[in-house]
């Protein structure tokens, strides 16, 4: 399924430590921690459409963005070129109770999943 050409995309490394699952969302520098991947991918994916939710109904936008680390960075590009899969999470707004507020429609956590256990 294509994505919406509205939609708002983050990107999320997803690597497995010690018997659990972590998500880190890159552009909003936001982390996850699950037992299992589907349970992660739902928290990390309830994570970002909270902050993106909070920052458009409090018209604080501006502050929205703060990126991972940049060692965070390179984990993801290095795990990404040695082989993760490309899992798209994705999040629709409607809330009925506030028709005057804008949030954005769709939200799209691209994830890149590592084959192995992570060590780092």
């Amino acid at each position: 399924m294509a994505a919406p050409p509205n939609a708002m995309t983050f990107n999320v490394l997803l690597k497995a430590k010690g018997g659990m699952f972590i998500a880190h969302c890159m552009e909003l520098d936001i982390v996850a921690e699950a037992p299992t991947l589907a349970e992660v991918k739902e928290e990390i994916g309830d994570l970002i459409a909270a902050a993106v939710d909070y920052a458009f109904s409090h018209d604080n936008v501006a502050h929205l963005y703060h990126p991972a680390p940049p060692e965070v960075w390179e984990e993801f590009y290095r795990c990404e070129q040695d082989g993760f899969e490309q899992i798209p999470v994705t999040r629709g707004f409607a809330d009925a109770k506030q028709p005057h507020r804008f949030v954005p429609p769709w939200i799209i956590a691209k994830t890149c999943r590592a084959a192995t256990d992570c060590s780092v």
